[in-house]
């Protein structure tokens, strides 16, 4: 899985027929023009947007006029991208300001969203509402690509220098706070999300090494974002089910229909949004996360392993499990340090929750001999890091060490690296006072 290794979009363990992957392949931006007559009636009808079928001059399928002068679409596209890129703006009212642009025309706030990501990649290319009315999501790929400097391998996830120093968090916290914005009500519009999940994941598949970090860092952090929002959906759907209980099982004289029919309707609505959010978060998973997870590029598995730990923290009843834990237990062979190094962090993150542990026994088991291999990594880090993940398992669990096993740990007091041998110390120190104790 290293750099010389060829590129690779499949992945012949996880079968995606009948998955719900289809649901992003068929529910893109195309569904705005076959349901703009049939809303649902709790949501805001917005404004029918018809596309025009005119050829394109060079200058228009870039994003110019006619004169050479940007489009609206650019000009707010790079709103966004400076808000982020300079970090001098509060990036609450700029989704705010987005939020507001979306409710008016929704293919012109797509269209910021998916130039946004455009530009974060390097790309000075521009995806025009012509063209995203036009063609296919392949084909505007294929459009940007020609568009792309693909001899630079610099692009503003990689760049150096104080002023991109932030851009990734600034990158990711946009995209939380995005999800976080539209929680209550366009997260399920089925259009906005659909859509732009659906641009991510044909850019995350690109060739084009910039496109495909970008994109997929991007995607995972929108899906740790929905996953937060599905877990809180699940816990109000959970509160106003034993509401609606309560109401039912008082006395005749007290009971309160309408507020049992209100409560009930609550309810249903909350399943739907819990199926909404399971259906975009099977998407991005088996569209985005299966084949980038062991990418080529090592960075982009990091950020595959570093947001895998974020859905299985924050909604365990979902993720945590063999099904999901079993890719950080693959990765902890990965050939790049830094990829083993997030693999040992996230779990670290899962073992100190001791209401994880009952969950985390079966991986225990299986992945447990490749973890005690890795205190003697030689990557230094990954060594520390492991032992530390080693005291977490030898104080959670009653039976995840035996005393050989720990015994492996101790001669470790006596490495040259100052930080291998404090750890070691530690877990030295708490197994004899763990023992005296007994």
């Amino acid at each position: 899985m290293d750099e010389s290794e060829p590129y690779s979009s499949e992945d012949e363990d996880v079968s995606l027929t009948g998955s719900d992957f289809e649901f992003q392949l068929t529910t893109s931006k195309r569904k705005l023009n076959s349901t703009q007559g049939a809303a649902s009636p709790k949501r805001v009808r917005h404004p029918s947007v018809s596309g025009s079928s005119q050829s394109q001059t060079p200058e228009e399928s870039r994003g110019l006029g006619p004169h050479g002068a940007q489009t609206e679409g650019r000009a707010t596209a790079c709103h966004l991208y400076e808000a982020v890129r300079s970090g001098r703006s509060a990036l609450l009212t700029v989704i705010d300001d987005w939020l507001e642009e979306y409710r008016r025309d929704r293919e012109a706030g797509i269209l910021e969203l998916i130039n946004f990501v455009v530009q974060c990649s390097g790309c000075k290319g521009v995806v025009t509402r012509e063209m995203f009315s036009r063609l296919q999501n392949a084909d505007i790929i294929s459009h940007l690509t020609t568009e792309f400097n693909e001899d630079s391998v610099s692009y503003p996830l990689v760049s150096g220098g104080s002023q991109w120093r932030h851009f990734r968090e600034g990158v990711c916290e946009f995209v939380s706070l995005l999800v976080r914005g539209c929680r209550n009500s366009l997260l399920y519009d089925d259009f906005l999300f659909s859509s732009f999940i659906a641009l991510l994941t044909g850019l995350a598949d690109s060739q084009v090494r910039a496109f495909r970090h970008t994109s997929t860092l991007i995607t995972m952090r929108l899906m740790s974002s929905i996953v937060s929002v599905a877990a809180e959906v699940t816990a109000q759907a959970l509160m106003t089910r034993r509401r609606c209980e309560l109401e039912k099982n008082k006395p005749a004289e007290h009971r309160a229909i309408d507020r049992i029919e209100e409560l009930e309707g609550s309810y249903r609505e909350l399943l739907e949004h819990q199926e909404d959010l399971r259906s975009l978060m099977n998407g991005i998973f088996k569209g985005v996360f299966i084949h980038r997870y062991r990418d080529r590029v090592p960075e982009i598995r990091a950020v595959c392993m570093e947001e895998m730990g974020v859905w299985l923290r924050e909604n365990p009843a979902s993720f945590l499990n063999d099904e999901h834990l079993k890719y950080v237990g693959w990765m902890l062979h990965d050939k790049q340090a830094a990829v083993r190094l997030q693999c040992v962090l996230t779990l670290q993150k899962l073992y100190v929750e001791k209401d994880f542990i009952s969950r985390l026994e079966l991986f225990t088991s299986r992945f447990k001999e490749r973890i005690l291999c890795m205190i003697l990594d030689k990557d230094s880090d990954v060594a520390v890091e492991t032992v530390k993940l080693l005291l977490l398992i030898k104080q959670q669990t009653d039976e995840g060490l035996s005393e050989e096993e720990c015994a492996a740990v101790y001669p470790l007091v006596f490495a040259t690296h100052r930080g291998l041998a404090c750890a070691a110390g530690r877990f030295l120190y708490h197994t004899i006072m763990n023992t005296l104790r007994i």
